[in-house]
Parts: C-alpha cells; sequence; structure tokens
C-alpha cells in the first residue's frame, strides 16, 4: 500500500486527533489542568493537522499549538519521570518549530544556509519534527508510567505513532527517496 503525503498527513491528524480527545476526556474526570487545556490545544492542531493536507499554512497555526501543549503537558506531574517530560517538552518546542519553519518554506520556498545536519533538519522539517517529537513521546510517556499517570503515558503513544506518518507526510523527503 502506497500512501501519498496528504493521506500520511491525514492518517497523522486522525491519529493525534484520537489521542488529544482522549487526552481531553480523560482529563474531565480527575482533573489535570495542565493536561486538560494542553488536550484542547492538541485537538486544535490535530484538526489544523488535517486541514494542512490541502493547505500549507494551517502548519503555522499547528506549530504554535505544539509548542504550547507540549510546555504545559511537560510541566503537568512531579515526581521521578518529571526529567523525561521535561525532556519531552524541549523536544515538543524545537519540533513545533520546526512545524512552522514547513510551513514557512512551503510558504517562500527558501532554504537557510546552514552546516550539514542543520541543512539536512531544514531541507526535510516535517520529517524531522516527526522524528523529534516522535522521541518526545517515547521520553513523555517514559516519565508517564514512571510518575503513574497511565492516561498520558496510553496517549503519548497513540502520538508517538502519528509522529510516524507525519514523518512520511513530508513532501520533500518523498520526493528525494522517489528519484
Amino acid at each position: 500500500m502506497n500512501l501519498d503525503y496528504q493521506s500520511c498527513r491525514k492518517i497523522s491528524g486522525l491519529l493525534f486527533l484520537t489521542g488529544n480527545i482522549s487526552l481531553f476526556l480523560f482529563n474531565l474526570y480527575n482533573t489535570n489542568w495542565y493536561q486538560l487545556i494542553a488536550g484542547l490545544l492538541f485537538v486544535t492542531c490535530s484538526i489544523s493537522l488535517i486541514l494542512s493536507a490541502k493547505n500549507h499554512r494551517w502548519l503555522f497555526y499547528g506549530g504554535a499549538t505544539v509548542i504550547a501543549g507540549y510546555t504545559l503537558t511537560s510541566i503537568s506531574t512531579s515526581g521521578s519521570g518529571s526529567i523525561l517530560q521535561y525532556m519531552g517538552g524541549i523536544a515538543g518546542f524545537i519540533g513545533g518549530s520546526l512545524i512552522i519553519r514547513a510551513a514557512y518554506q512551503r510558504e517562500t520556498g527558501r532554504q537557510f544556509r546552514l552546516p550539514y545536519l542543520l541543512s539536512i533538519i531544514d531541507k526535510y522539517p516535517l520529517a524531522s519534527a516527526g522524528f523529534i517529537e516522535g522521541l518526545c513521546c517515547l521520553l513523555t510517556t517514559a516519565g508517564s508510567f514512571m510518575n503513574h499517570d497511565i492516561r498520558l503515558g496510553l496517549v503519548s503513544i497513540v502520538w508517538f505513532f502519528g509522529h510516524g506518518f507525519l514523518a512520511a507526510s513530508d513532501e520533500f523527503v518523498r520526493a528525494k527517496f522517489s528519484k
């Protein structure tokens, strides 16, 4: 089965939407306010990701809500796994910035002159965001389970798979490997 970038972006958005609605609903009962607000932000981000399959400008909004949502998620619990969640928040901030960069790249068609590794990240920002945020989700999952926050841990697993499809939706990576 060969999925085009738009289908991958929609599947990614639907996985995120499933996880984010779950996070929101889990926090209506026994409310963690940070996670409740992050869930709302992530729900709107999921919708913007789905819409970005038709218009890249939705990625600007999606990147901003990713940054805000991961910041709130990283500070949502305390305990022995908190350092992993903080590291996940930093990775989420970087991933959200790359999503904004992807929107800017599609808007202007410009690449920045950067050293080798950074130029790869700049050339494939959605794939890079998917990879970095996928790692973020693994850190968040580990930290959540260490803090006995099962609901956040389960949602983070769904997010992890969504980031795989986000990475697969990068048109520039697809063009590179289809040659």
